[in-house]
């Protein structure tokens, strides 16, 4: 469970378990996202670790969780095209995110879109009460409302009812996510 004015006030002041918690929750998607413009380089981890790096030796104090994501984002992505630049594959990597494309660019933006909702709706989803959480897991996995409430041992109704309300606190909470400066 991720309580944003805790990490936010935490990264600010140089909080050790605040910033453990901020990396828990942004290295993965960050990861990839830097993979995508690199193309699997070995130096993904590295990059995205410098970011983390660079932010806690800074000074730099972010307004709201929102700020420090696009800031994440907008790191990451510099210090991509950096090490591109460094190692002279720059024409390469470059034409393929997008130096000759406009969609390229568009592709790699909704990538980055769908990731960062993807990870906080399983983030959403682990705060869930366990019987929603279990049946819409089960749903994502592509279980019928029938198989979830046999492997369950509850009524189709019962699946039905935590479904909803499942969606429904998703919803909500989606709907307040940081990502809609994405979108």
């Amino acid at each position: 469970m991720i309580d944003e004015e805790l990490i936010l006030s935490g990264v600010n002041r140089k909080n050790e378990k605040a910033w453990a918690s901020l990396y828990e929750h942004f290295y993965a998607a960050l990861c990839v996202y830097v993979n995508r413009i690199l193309k699997g380089s070995e130096s993904t981890e590295d990059l995205v670790q410098e970011v983390f790096i660079a932010i806690w030796s800074s000074d730099k104090k972010f307004e709201s969780l929102q700020d420090l994501t696009r800031y994440l984002y907008r790191a990451c992505y510099n210090n991509a095209l950096v090490f591109v630049r460094n190692n002279q594959i720059h024409d390469t990597i470059l034409n393929s995110i997008g130096a000759t494309e406009e969609s390229t660019v568009d592709d790699v933006y909704a990538l980055t879109v769908r990731e960062e909702v993807t990870r906080q709706l399983y983030m959403y989803i682990e705060q869930l009460p366990p019987e929603q959480k279990k049946v819409l897991l089960m749903s994502i996995e592509g279980y019928s409302w029938d198989e979830i409430a046999e492997k369950l041992g509850i009524s189709v109704n019962t699946v039905k009812t935590h479904k909803s309300r499942g969606f429904k606190s998703l919803r909500s909470k989606l709907q307040d996510s940081v990502c809609l400066f994405l979108i």
